[in-house]
């Protein structure tokens, strides 16, 4: 079946359309690598100036402030506290997750039933304590869009003090800590 081009005045079926295809194919996939790479260096540079960008929506505790920067949600932030009391009691992340279901807690995602999956990533998320690692995933193929845990192939920045922390952050020790107290 041939297939025509008009504003391109190709035709499928001649060898020269095939030939012009190709040339175009390659052209367009050149240029989205180009801008992907413009994009991926502007994010790398936000990143290296310590800022970052979060995706609000399944971030329990935190809302976009009017200024763009994370504000705490009150009533969230009761869940997350909640969550690290429960943990702190001995509670195993599977066992918070059904106690959260159970007083019918909406989940990040906004779904009634709570995943240790998501109990755990609240759990060591450094975001809590107002900390922000940037660069911990990134594309690793611009054009399937696959996107890789990052494990040292590129820099990552953390900044301290980014935002207003609901979990206090552990105290610092001066004095060297036992093997006991290593593990509490």
């Amino acid at each position: 079946m041939e297939v025509v081009l008009e504003k391109e005045n190709i035709y499928t079926l001649d060898s020269k359309g095939e030939l012009l295809i190709t040339i175009m194919s390659s052209l367009a996939q050149e240029e989205s690598r180009s801008i992907s790479e413009n994009t991926t260096w502007g994010k790398r540079k936000q990143f290296a100036d310590g800022k970052g960008s979060f995706a609000y929506s399944t971030f329990l505790g935190y809302e976009k402030g009017e200024d763009g920067s994370l504000k705490v949600d009150s009533e969230q932030a009761g869940t997350v506290k909640l969550i690290y009391q429960l943990f702190l009691q001995g509670l195993s992340p599977y066992a918070i997750g059904k106690k959260l279901t159970g007083f019918g807690i909406k989940s990040p995602a906004g779904k009634d039933t709570w995943h240790q999956s998501s109990v755990k990533s609240i759990l060591t998320s450094e975001k809590y304590k107002g900390d922000v690692l940037l660069q911990k995933q990134y594309t690793a193929d611009f054009l399937t869009k696959k996107r890789k845990k990052n494990q040292g192939e590129i820099p990552q920045y953390y900044v301290e003090g980014n935002h207003e922390a609901i979990i206090p952050p552990a105290p610092h020790y001066s004095e060297p800590r036992t093997k006991r107290q290593a593990l509490w």
